[in-house]
């Protein structure tokens, strides 16, 4: 039988191929648009009163 030659194990030199793996994940992303449409605001302005709305009307039942 014939040996298999061994091959020497490669040095990684490049530092981004070697850590790709760690940080090159994928993630699911928050659709703005969506959260747009229903209302949502990241950060809400005067959230506690509405004294501040130029046209602020109530609703006679």
């Amino acid at each position: 039988m014939a040996k298999k030659k061994v091959l020497p194990e490669v040095e990684m030199r490049n530092f981004v191929a070697k850590h790709m793996n760690d940080f090159n994940k994928s993630q699911t992303f928050v659709d703005r648009k969506k959260n747009a449409r229903r209302g949502y605001d990241k950060h809400k302005k005067g959230r506690y009163s509405d004294d501040y709305l130029p046209f602020y009307c109530t609703v006679f039942s």
